[in-house]
């Protein structure tokens, strides 16, 4: 059951911006280098920020500006630049670049993002940083992971083709899997270029999934479509890292 891993993502804006690497070094019990990094709390957040500017605690998604109450923000790009600025495009803005750490530039991350946040929505009050654990949906570090496969089966069944950036993997596996062959693989180990991951759980998904990337306007009822072909509404799988080691593009998935 060899396969080929197709493509590395991160997210360094929990929910702002997707970005494509050719390469990443894993490091065990850690996420991707950088993925939800930085996350925007808003002033119902029941978590806040340390005068370091760090998250206080995890916290579930409720407390973040995510693209399940605004899916114009699924249309955002981004690219972690090596000054550790964070560059930002979506089709209907001016491109931005920001220092996540300055509070200047994080209000104006706040108004380049006001036209995709409801005004019915809790305004953004802050940008702040990962603490011990990452940003992520889980307060386990996880690394997210899906069979292409799976989603070309999905893709077909609705009769639309679906983008992979809709779901916020880090990993995308392509040739040699049936379509989702990774729920089969929960427990088992996988070793991807030098670093071996043990698949833990299958990945529910949320309304984020409905906007199309390109326009940042939802056109799928995402959870109603996987449960009408599937009887469930997974994709995808959760992965820990056991072992460190470097990932990249075309590197042999294998089933341990």
């Amino acid at each position: 059951m060899t396969a080929s891993l197709a493509h590395i993502y991160r997210h360094p804006i929990k929910s702002i911006g997707v970005e494509e690497l050719e390469n990443a070094s894993l490091e065990e019990g850690r996420v991707l280098p950088f993925d939800r990094e930085w996350a925007v709390l808003h002033e119902r957040s029941k978590i806040g920020a340390g005068p370091d500017g760090r998250a206080s605690v995890w916290g579930p998604k409720i407390n973040f500006v995510i693209g399940r109450s605004a899916p114009g923000l699924m249309g955002v790009t981004s690219r972690l630049l090596e000054d550790g600025r964070i560059g930002l495009d979506h089709p209907r803005r001016e491109p931005l670049e920001i220092d996540p750490a300055q509070e200047n530039d994080q209000h104006r991350l706040f108004d380049w993002l006001r036209p995709f946040w409801p005004e019915t929505a809790p305004r953004p009050t802050a940008l702040v940083r990962a603490g011990e654990r990452a940003l992520t949906d889980d307060p386990l570090p996880y690394v997210s992971l899906i069979g292409q496969a799976s989603l070309d089966d999905l893709s077909k069944r609705i009769g639309k083709e679906l983008d992979r950036r809709r779901f916020r993997a880090n990993l995308w596996v392509e040739e040699g899997w049936e379509p989702f062959a990774e729920f089969d693989l929960v427990g088992k180990t996988l070793r991807i270029g030098d670093a071996e991951l043990q698949v833990r759980a299958c990945i529910e998904r949320c309304r984020a999934t409905d906007a199309n990337i390109e326009t940042g306007e939802r056109d799928v009822d995402m959870l109603a479509e996987l449960e009408r072909h599937y009887g469930h509404r997974d994709l995808g799988v959760f992965c820990l890292v056991t072992a460190p080691g470097r990932i990249g593009r075309g590197d042999k998935v294998e089933v341990l």
